[in-house]
């Protein structure tokens, strides 16, 4: 899918010198795997037979950025609710499993966005994509996507999934000096701290990446 031909309208004219640059970047190769394992938990494999990929779940996140009151670039994560699963209270992007009446991935992490925050995001607003990643212990594979809105939403969180917003700056998880090592399970992993909430694994992997394409000059 190439994604710079949907924005036929040119949304991101007007959009800060670093959205346009990251539009430009994520044309191009991607860091990949290897910017991606900075930020995983040392237990995790490096690599997965592509046996095991084909037969795992389908699934979309979205990394949404917008310009925050003091015009500043912030995304935005959710503390995903209680329940009964692996992935349960931790701090993730919108997204979730591809469903039937999705035509693609894309279709699944704009349908969770809008089901999760309550926002709609148009595909001419997304600006590329990331590296699929395989989460081991949930068994989906997952490709994230990177949107931006003009200005910020209104969130109108589904309680039954999130049970809170977290606004999260670019300057703040570009800067090396907010990540470090956390102490889960009993073992140290990579991520950073965000209002008193650890971001790790798959999201701090998604992250990582993300983070290397936003450093670099296009």
């Amino acid at each position: 899918m190439k994604l710079d031909k949907e924005n036929k309208k040119n949304p991101l004219k007007g959009s800060p010198d670093e959205i346009i640059s990251l539009f430009s970047r994520l044309k191009r190769s991607l860091p990949g795997l290897s910017s991606q394992l900075k930020a995983a938990p040392p237990y995790r494999d490096l690599s997965f037979e592509l046996s095991l990929l084909s037969k795992a779940r389908k699934a979309s996140v979205l990394w949404l950025m917008y310009p925050s009151e003091e015009g500043r670039v912030e995304g935005v994560l959710i503390e995903r609710s209680e329940y009964n699963g692996v992935h349960s209270k931790q701090i993730a992007m919108p997204g979730g499993e591809r469903e039937d009446c999705d035509m693609d991935d894309l279709a699944t992490a704009l349908r969770e966005c809008e089901e999760e925050l309550g926002v709609k995001v148009g595909r001419n607003n997304v600006i590329g994509a990331l590296t699929p990643l395989y989460i081991p212990t949930s068994k989906f594979f997952v490709r994230p996507f990177v949107a931006w809105l003009p200005v910020k939403p209104v969130w109108y969180p589904d309680s039954k999934e999130v049970a809170s917003v977290l606004s999260c700056e670019m300057s703040y998880i570009s800067n090396k000096k907010n990540w470090g090592k956390f102490m889960v399970m009993g073992k140290q992993v990579p991520g950073f701290m965000l209002n008193n909430n650890l971001v790790w694994g798959a999201t701090a992997m998604i992250l990582s990446e993300l983070v290397e394409c936003w450093s670099v000059k296009a």
